[in-house]
């Protein structure tokens, strides 16, 4: 069979079971939530478990460990599940050791991207019992009657049938419950492949074909309302539609806008509440004018990766499709239409194959880019967030990196607010691609010559200095889509947020 027979064959299985409830025994589950960011795929796993009669717990894995084994031991769940970024691998095999001693009994389930970039690696970890190969939706039954030590492939389920379990989530795990911005998603795919991202790995390993069966198709609009008035219970100010490309599809035919017009009328009937969104240049261009006044009564801000520009990075990136000039026609389409454009750009590159000799002028220029971008539009209708290289586990660049024998932070360990990436540079550079980071937002919206960018990269910052200019940045952005009202607030918005230094 190939790969889109055998997923084809366990998707039939599944619509006939229509993922009801469990034929085995009711089981008590663990789910652990870990790092900043809304642990989506597991809420999707915990939407299975309730359809499927199962018992739930959250438990956030950043609070203090004597207070988690407490909570383990109290509750005695059959399985812990967790579902690790790459950075929030490490932090979950220690929890996981600490859960096994108070409890033995107990089972790991481990599934997720960082899982599926590089299973037989994961498999030798002692204490993961289960390891998900892909998806952990759809696999519950089989994990209840297989034994310890199995890996699992996962299938994708049917668009349909993915509705997250978000209250019990929210309510168990309050300082995701009560952050401002809420997250929500259509589908789970992109169409570009690029060198750095570990949506490649998924496609990889399902091909092509199923790919676009599975994660390129969207939800139901009425699934996505349903599961956003669960926003309107707890505290939320913005949702971030977390799709790569929101314009996705809207070109490609006759109709193509229909799914984008059905979402943006019930959403505005039915939720309302303030929304941004992904989208890339290219699909921007090519959208109708009707598309892109879809788009503008949906949100007020869109957020666009450019990335970069310069031709050898392009090609590093595996992005030489996308030019200046298109970031250009794009952002004047946007910003013609009343849209604003967040700009997000990376910086830190290493020298593979003799691309980005200096990662520093590399830098420089990445952040000049950005400045012409944003003289092309109206003032105060661009904003620009720089990141560092962050590389994941099964990426194309991350095996360029491994075979060129590039130097690589451990486990991707570091989040993008704290201006660490993954690539190891000498302490200078280290230093200088960090206040980079830091400072590329003043840099571009005061279009700061490259003398002062040179001047102020060397600047000697402790960590309540770096940990500042990180929550000013949160905060121009957060003021940039929402307004000057959030200053007010944002003491409280920044609850839940960690900056790792």
């Amino acid at each position: 069979m190939t790969k889109l027979e055998v997923v084809k064959k366990n998707k039939l299985e599944l619509v006939n079971k229509k993922v009801s409830k469990s034929k085995y025994s009711k089981k008590k589950w663990c789910l652990v939530h870990i790092g900043n960011d809304i642990s989506y795929g597991l809420a999707f796993v915990a939407g299975d478990l309730l359809r499927m009669n199962q018992e739930i717990m959250w438990i956030d894995g950043d609070e203090e460990i004597k207070v988690l084994n407490k909570k383990i031991k109290d509750y005695a769940p059959h399985y812990v599940c967790f579902g690790p970024l790459s950075t929030e691998f490490s932090q979950s095999l220690i929890l996981v050791d600490e859960f096994k001693k108070v409890l033995p009994s107990t089972k790991s389930v481990f599934g997720g991207k960082h899982v599926l970039a590089i299973p037989e690696e994961i498999k030798r970890e002692k204490n993961i019992d289960y390891l998900i190969w892909g998806p952990v939706s759809g696999t519950i039954n089989q994990i209840i009657k297989s034994p310890p030590k199995t890996s699992i492939r996962g299938i994708p389920a049917p668009p349909r049938y993915m509705q997250p379990a978000l209250k019990e989530y929210f309510e168990q795990v309050p300082r995701m419950g009560n952050r401002e911005r809420k997250y929500i998603m259509s589908h789970f795919g992109c169409t570009y492949n690029c060198s750095f991202c570990c949506t490649s790995v998924t496609r990889k390993s399902y091909g092509a074909k199923a790919y676009k069966e599975f994660y390129l198709t969207r939800r139901p609009v009425e699934n996505m309302i349903e599961e956003a008035k669960m926003f309107l219970k707890f505290d939320t100010k913005e949702v971030s539609f977390e799709d790569d490309d929101v314009l996705y599809g809207t070109h490609k035919r006759a109709g193509g806008t229909q799914w984008l017009g059905e979402f943006t009328k019930a959403w505005k009937k039915e939720i309302n509440l303030p929304m941004f969104a992904n989208v890339t240049p290219n699909t921007v261009i090519k959208s109708t004018d009707e598309a892109i006044k879809i788009l503008a009564d949906l949100v007020d801000t869109v957020q666009m990766g450019v990335q970069t520009t310069e031709g050898d990075s392009s090609k590093l990136f595996n992005r030489s499709f996308q030019k200046e000039n298109q970031v250009i026609e794009a952002c004047k389409r946007l910003t013609a239409f009343g849209v604003k454009v967040k700009l997000e750009i990376i910086i830190g590159l290493p020298n593979v194959d003799g691309l980005v000799p200096d990662p520093i002028t590399d830098a420089v220029n990445t952040i000049k880019m950005a400045q012409r971008i944003s003289r092309e539009v109206p003032p105060g209708m661009t904003f620009t967030a720089c990141f560092p290289l962050m590389l994941y586990p099964g990426t194309s660049l991350w095996e360029k990196c491994k075979t060129a024998k590039v130097t690589l932070s451990e486990a991707c360990e570091y989040e993008w607010h704290s201006g660490e990436g993954s690539i190891k540079f000498d302490p200078l550079t280290m230093k200088r691609i960090k206040n980079m980071t830091k400072l590329a937002t003043m840099f571009i919206k005061y279009d700061m010559s490259e003398r002062w960018i040179r001047a102020l990269m060397d600047l000697d910052l402790n960590a309540s200095s770096s940990r500042q200019l990180s929550e000013c940045q949160y905060l121009e952005s957060l003021t940039f889509r929402l307004g000057d009202q959030v200053e007010e607030d944002f003491d409280e918005i920044l609850t839940g947020i960690n900056f790792k230094y």
